[in-house]
C-alpha cells in the first residue's frame, strides 16, 4: 500500500474512534497528504507515512518526535499521548 493510502486509512480509523470525536479531536487529510489532527480546530500536529514508517511531528515543530511502523502504534500514541487533556 502507498503512503496515501496509509495516510487515509489512518484518517478513516481516528476519524471512526467516538471517543475522540467527543473530546473533540478530528483527523483529516491535508493538502501535502498528510494527516492532520486537531482538536476544537487547534491543530495538535501532522502524522505522515514514509518509507514503512508513520511519523508524528507536533504543531510547531520541523521535524518529527515520534515514529512507528504500524497503523496500530500510530493509533496507540495518538490515544495515549496526543489526545490526552
Amino acid at each position: 500500500m502507498g503512503a496515501n493510502a496509509q495516510n487515509t486509512k489512518l484518517m478513516q480509523t481516528l476519524e471512526e474512534h467516538g471517543e475522540l470525536k467527543q473530546r473533540g479531536f478530528t483527523a483529516a487529510c491535508g493538502p501535502t497528504g498528510a494527516v492532520v489532527v486537531d482538536r476544537w480546530h487547534h491543530v495538535r500536529g501532522v502524522w505522515h507515512f514514509h518509507e514503512g514508517h508513520y511519523f508524528w511531528t507536533p504543531a510547531g515543530y520541523t521535524q518529527p518526535t515520534f515514529r512507528t511502523e504500524s497503523l496500530d502504534g500510530a493509533l496507540d500514541y495518538t490515544f495515549s499521548e496526543i489526545s490526552k487533556t
